[in-house]
């Protein structure tokens, strides 16, 4: 399973996570984000403490952020304008994996297609040369 990694910014200060958690998939990763952030607003308000502006990054073993979670996002999902907020460059890296997958798949059927024309010309060559030969004995 992947291991993803939580950094909390709060008020301007980053806490990096060391040690990251391993879940299925980046979805199961943001729904316990999610829990962690109500248990972390719910501790905050009762110190007095606005968690509002609070978020959390998840990131992947090698640090690139898949994922930003704003605090608001869960504490006030009337307001939120993306759920999740998926960066652009995970999109687009999706994006690319699928042409990838699309484009090996069309060049497997292309191959197959090609590989059935020379069979077919090749059994066209053997039937003219026999009607050549029988044509000319």
């Amino acid at each position: 399973m992947p291991r993803f990694f939580f950094n909390l910014t709060s008020h301007g200060n980053v806490t990096l996570d060391e040690t990251g958690t391993e879940f299925p998939s980046l979805e199961a990763a943001y729904f316990d984000t999610c829990q962690a952030i109500l248990d972390i607003a719910f501790e905050k308000l009762r110190a007095r403490q606005d968690p509002a502006t609070d978020s959390f990054e998840i990131t992947d073993e090698q640090r690139s952020v898949l994922m930003l979670v704003p605090f608001c996002e869960v504490l006030l999902p009337a307001l939120a304008k993306d759920k999740p907020v998926r960066l652009k460059t995970i999109q687009l890296l999706d994006n690319c994996r699928d042409q990838f997958a699309r484009s090996a798949a069309l060049q497997a059927d292309m191959r197959a297609e090609f590989e059935q024309a020379r069979k077919t010309f090749s059994d066209i060559r053997a039937n003219l040369a026999r009607i050549a030969s029988h044509t000319s004995g």
